[in-house]
């Protein structure tokens, strides 16, 4: 039985109570996406100005479709950053906010007016972005009526029809269009405490059929061989068997009993470790946990052993760098010694809400090198080269906490709302910003 005792005694009262906390929840969002697609129109970029895109996505795409305003880069990043979104997914999300505010007028007067719920009207603009700005309009009039209860597929067949309606000859460029949706993505930064990621693909279906056959096979190879986990066990075994190039057993592995292909010579798996020792770890206060840097995120020693014990396995171990260190160079050149302790020290671009690997990043001189700033461990840290731009040109500005605070940085965004960032994320710190500086 659970010991809390509930607020409203009854049935009714808890009822309302919900439904008006919703209907609460609602229009705040409606007012947040309203507020964004202010924002984008009272930002629009001028002809010196550079225009945000939607980023990480393998091409630069616009914010909002053909007819849309754009809007200036550095905007963007204020606005989405305030609201704590990261650059690719608050883009997507201003993006939408234009589209729906500037192409898809009924749609955004039944926004207005509490009709349709904000996920209902991003998920309309969200397909229409691709489109004409007459292909748009015709799914404008068609949709706005019934926004509140299509589909997602009735959504994109009836945007199929109004761009095959309105350009007749765009058929290629659909396709393309269409091809763009092929992927695989292995989410290498979301590794779950046991070692594992998730895998992910959209393929033309030949390629998936053969994908389907090799596992199997595999599979079943590793069955035969005397391996007695489970058949999913076994088909993940198999993928990682197909990336290094071990297209079937060797005979003696399968008992010498089938008539197995000849192994394709395989790739030996490499691991570049990087131990990190605190006086908690030392002291077993965190107990038998690792970090790995590829994922961020904590894995168990255990499992780190078994990956290493594998046959085949190269291992590579790195000393660890005193990350408290203080290294110094006359030169502007960070040295190769120095990136690395601030690459292992920060792990990502420090930028609020920012999380791509510090590997990829520039290495930012927070005092500039020509006012003074020294190339030392204590005035560089990483940034994308996106949000270093931000802060070279647009006015944002961050500084180190302090000196005892090694990897902990406070920012100001040109309006001055302020950040507090570290390595386990973004905080908040002034709601509202300061006029005084």
């Amino acid at each position: 039985m659970p010991s809390r005792t509930p607020r409203l005694l009854r049935d009714s009262d808890a009822l309302r109570a919900a439904m008006a906390a919703r209907a609460a929840a609602e229009q705040s969002e409606r007012e947040v996406f309203i507020a964004a697609a202010d924002w984008a129109i009272a930002h629009v970029a001028g002809s010196g100005d550079v225009a945000g895109y939607v980023i990480d996505t393998g091409m630069m795409l616009p914010l909002a479709g053909a007819g849309a305003p754009e809007v200036q880069e550095h905007a963007v990043t204020e606005f989405i950053t305030a609201l704590g979104m990261t650059q690719q997914a608050g883009s997507f999300y201003v993006g939408q906010a234009l589209e729906a505010c500037v192409r898809l007028p009924r749609v955004w007067s039944r926004l207005v007016k509490g009709e349709l719920a904000v996920w209902q009207v991003r998920r309309i603009a969200e397909d229409t972005i691709p489109l004409s700005a007459e292909a748009a309009d015709l799914v404008d009039a068609r949709v706005a009526a019934y926004a509140h209860q299509v589909s997602r597929t009735q959504i994109s067949n009836i945007c199929r029809l109004a761009q095959e309606h309105a350009d007749p000859g765009d058929a290629i460029l659909r396709k393309a269009r269409e091809a763009e949706h092929r992927r695989f993505d292995v989410w290498l930064g979301q590794t779950g405490f046991d070692g594992t990621v998730d895998v992910s693909a959209i393929l033309d279906q030949p390629d998936a059929a053969d994908l389907e056959r090799a596992i199997a096979a595999l599979a079943e190879q590793l069955k035969k061989a005397g391996s007695e986990e489970t058949l999913n066990v076994r088909r993940a075994k198999a993928a990682g068997m197909l990336a290094r190039g071990e297209q079937a057993l060797p005979l003696e592995a399968s008992g010498g009993t089938e008539s197995a292909a000849a192994a394709t010579p395989s790739r030996s798996r490499h691991l570049a470790l990087y131990v990190h020792l605190s006086v908690d770890a030392v002291t077993g206060a965190l107990g038998d946990v690792a970090r790995s840097e590829a994922s961020r995120s904590p894995l168990g020693v255990d499992v780190i052993k078994a990956w290493c014990q594998t046959a085949g396995t190269t291992v590579t171990v790195r000393p660890i760098l005193d990350l408290a260190a203080e290294r110094y160079s006359d030169a502007y050149e960070v040295p190769d010694l120095i990136r690395e302790q601030i690459t292992i020290r920060d792990h990502t671009c420090v930028f609020p809400y920012c999380r791509r690997p510090a590997r990829s990043c520039d290495a930012d001189h927070i005092d500039p090198y020509e006012a003074g700033g020294p190339t030392a461990s204590s005035n560089l840290a990483p940034l994308c080269r996106k949000h270093h731009r931000h802060k070279t040109h647009e006015g944002w500005r961050y500084k180190p906490a302090g000196p005892d605070q090694p990897g902990v940085y406070l920012w100001r965004s040109p309006n001055g709302v302020r950040f507090k960032r570290d390595r386990h994320g973004t905080t908040l710190v002034v709601v509202e910003p300061d006029p005084g500086g």
